[in-house]
Formats: structure tokens, C-alpha cells, sequence
């Protein structure tokens, strides 16, 4: 009689909260609406605020991370200054292209960043300067098959001219015409 009372382990059901299988679709369930709630708060909010971040532009160090910060990717090698001076604040950036262009390509890349330099500077509020110059290097191979990265174009800016550069309107293509001074290579084309 004692068989009767007993029943087999498949018999004898646990509670549904006791099982592994119950725990982890409740887990689940968290994750997925914990998901679903940042990603609504995300398609709903604000986008942030314009970066209001000043930058004293005082050093090398401090217009290099202004640079970094306005224009990410651009490829500052090297820049040079003269800070003391309010009357005669000038600096100058470097700024390497790459390689994989054809000549008008690349003259077309140049402008780009010199432009992007001269919108970092006017974003960052970087008038002051009475000089900002750029020179972009592009590297170039000889007839012996070496490549050497060569100044191959420059743009200076007067800091007050840089209150005319109308940050949305101003087209790459009027880098020549829009710098104060300019100079590119003789060989490279002409891009208008």
C-alpha cells in the first residue's frame, strides 16, 4: 500500500516561480522593456545643444584641441603661433591629406581644409588673431618612386575678415578667392 501513496518524480510538479525556465523569461522581459524605454526616450528627447565649450586659443595645445573638438576629422599635423601679442596674434596650422586623390581631387580636399580650419576658428569665436594661415602637405612621389609629404598649397586669413565667412553658405571652392593670401603648387590644376 505504501506504493500507492507515493507518486513518481514526473507526477510531482514544482511551482512555476521555482523553475529556471520561469526566471529567465522574466529576466528577459526586464531587458527588453528596460530597451524599449531608452529607446523611446531617445526618439522623443531634445537633441543636445550646439557644443557652447570656449576655447582661450592661447597655445599650440589649446587651438589643437579647438581644432579636434570643431572638426574631428581633420588631420592637424602641426601648429605653430605667436599668442602674446593681441596687435600681431598669429598662427599656423598644418594639415596632411592623403594620398588616394587624382590632382583635382586633391586640390578639392585641400580647399576643404583649409576651409574647415578657417569655419573652426570663426566657431570658436577666433578672431582675434590678426593672421591665421594654413598650409596643407600632400604627399608626392619622385621619379626614383620615394615618397616625401610637400607643401603643396597655403591660405592666410586676416582675423577680421574671418567675421564675413558665413559658416553655412561658404562654398570650398572660394578658398582662393575668399583668403588673403594664397598659394598652391604650379602644377596642380585650378578648381573653381
Amino acid at each position: 500500500m505504501e506504493h500507492e501513496t507515493r507518486r513518481s518524480h514526473k507526477e510531482i510538479k514544482k511551482r512555476f516561480w521555482k523553475s529556471w525556465k520561469f526566471w529567465i523569461l522574466i529576466v528577459a522581459i526586464l531587458i527588453l522593456a528596460k530597451g524599449a524605454i531608452s529607446c523611446t526616450n531617445y526618439l522623443f528627447s531634445e537633441p543636445p545643444a550646439p557644443s557652447k565649450k570656449v576655447y582661450k586659443l592661447n597655445s599650440n595645445k589649446s587651438v589643437k584641441a579647438m581644432l579636434k573638438h570643431y572638426e574631428p576629422d581633420l588631420k592637424v599635423t602641426e601648429v605653430g603661433g605667436v599668442y602674446d601679442d593681441p596687435k600681431s596674434k598669429t598662427v599656423l596650422v598644418t594639415v596632411k591629406e592623403d594620398s588616394a586623390w587624382d590632382d583635382k581631387a586633391a586640390v578639392q580636399a585641400m580647399h576643404t581644409d583649409i576651409a574647415s580650419v578657417w569655419k573652426a576658428f570663426k566657431k570658436s569665436k577666433g578672431n582675434d588673431f590678426s593672421n591665421i594661415s594654413v598650409m596643407v602637405k600632400y604627399p608626392t612621389e619622385d621619379t626614383g618612386g620615394n615618397t616625401h609629404s610637400t607643401k603643396e598649397m597655403t591660405a592666410d586669413l586676416e582675423g577680421s575678415k574671418l567675421n564675413e565667412l558665413n559658416l553655412k553658405g561658404f562654398s570650398d571652392g572660394n578658398v582662393p578667392a575668399f583668403a588673403t593670401k594664397y598659394w598652391q603648387r604650379n602644377d596642380l590644376p585650378t578648381v573653381k
